[in-house]
């Protein structure tokens, strides 16, 4: 990038050759002449660069930094970026009938809880029966944070005359629940945008199924192949975002549905439906495989130093995904993970004067030197040892 002093130089350099002046003949003048005009040179490069790089979506920015992203979603996905959506959970209250629940009323989840300290709220008031009362209840925020597990403990935030404080998260009731759903990153959002584009609609290719799933919040990636022995089956390995990338019920049921049908309602009922009628769908969790790290002997082991590994670690463990032939790229292929390619990502966060004596890798508690991750596979990094 042309900085404003090399612009500065150029245009005072010109003006001295098209007018004929020597060095010192009018310095001020040209000095300021070239630097108010390299100055507004600048600012056009600037705004040239910029507007070239919000035409793809590879490079384009999203629409809080002034960029053309989102409206490249809204063209190609029909869609903006996923915010992060509630939670709503049944929860089992105890309580002497008749007693009342307010609209608006705040339970806020225990210590014992998998988020403690998050604030859910009632929307309806309720009168308790004093028998197998369940209420629904919606957490304030949205996102992971959120979730709850069967049976965590909640507290009522004021007292309720004629109702225990403690309320407890109850998924095993005939209603339904929702977990929450993190928010879609920008890349995935740009992943999904230059997907749209690359991957052809083919009725029913492996390229269709990874593009209906996009639709469903909360997905990364999904993963789809034939069933083994059964060739009338297709089953689709669904990554999540969040939650070292296994799925919750909620995003498996919505993966399916888009499968089915097009959630797009302003399209022709006729033109929704997805699925090929000969295509039986079964939609299921990737599989995390456990990967351990042995760093021996490292000279500087400082708690910087291992922070920095293990972010670059995970950074790395990431992008090593099954490859789904006919949906993937071959030149994207990137499923088989080397010890020696983590050891060099081990190796590109240390200075030149610190070291290691050796180094292995551990996949499903086995050391490997290679291996290749498949079908519903995903690698997970459990631990960084440093021996």
């Amino acid at each position: 990038m042309t900085t404003i002093k090399q612009l500065q130089e150029q245009i005072s350099k010109d003006l001295r050759n098209r007018l004929n002046i020597s060095d010192d003949k009018l310095k001020k003048v040209l000095d300021a002449l070239s630097g108010v005009l390299a100055a507004q040179f600048k600012l056009a490069y600037l705004g040239l660069e910029d507007a070239q790089r919000n035409l793809y979506p590879d490079t384009a920015d999203t629409f809080e930094n002034g960029g053309s992203l989102n409206r490249l979603g809204r063209i190609y996905l029909n869609r903006d970026i996923r915010p992060a959506t509630s939670a709503i959970y049944r929860v089992d209250v105890t309580g002497v009938q008749n007693s009342v629940l307010r609209s608006g009323l705040t339970f806020k989840s225990n210590e014992d809880s998998a988020n403690a300290g998050k604030l859910y709220i009632l929307e309806n008031e309720y009168t308790l029966t004093g028998t197998n009362d369940l209420i629904t209840i919606r957490s304030i925020g949205g996102g992971l944070t959120y979730s709850q597990d069967n049976n965590n403990s909640l507290t009522i935030t004021e007292p309720v005359i004629g109702v225990d404080k403690t309320v407890t998260i109850n998924k095993n009731s005939f209603v339904s629940f929702t977990d929450p759903v993190a928010s879609e990153t920008t890349q995935e959002f740009r992943n999904a945008i230059l997907n749209a584009i690359q991957l052809e609609p083919q009725g029913g290719s492996k390229a269709d199924y990874r593009l209906w799933s996009s639709d469903a919040a909360g997905v990364r990636f999904v993963y789809p192949y034939l069933k083994d022995g059964d060739s009338g089956t297709v089953q689709i390995f669904v990554e999540s975002s969040g939650n070292g990338g296994v799925p919750n019920q909620t995003i498996l049921d919505e993966v399916e549905e888009v499968n089915n049908f097009d959630p797009d309602e302003t399209r022709p009922l006729q033109g929704r439906a997805r699925r090929p009628t000969q295509a039986n769908l079964e939609v299921l969790p990737v599989d995390p495989i456990n990967v351990e790290i042995n760093i021996i002997g490292l000279n500087d082991s400082s708690t910087a130093i291992r922070e920095s590994i293990e972010l670059n670690v995970i950074a790395f463990l990431r992008n090593i995904r099954p490859f789904v032939d006919g949906a993937d790229l071959i030149r994207n292929k990137n499923d088989i993970l080397f010890s020696a390619k983590l050891q060099g990502v081990v190796t590109d966060v240390l200075s030149s004067d610190n070291f290691f004596n050796d180094f292995n890798m551990l996949v499903g508690g086995i050391s490997q030197t290679s291996v290749i991750f498949a079908r519903e596979e995903i690698p997970n990094l459990i631990n960084v040892n440093y021996l």
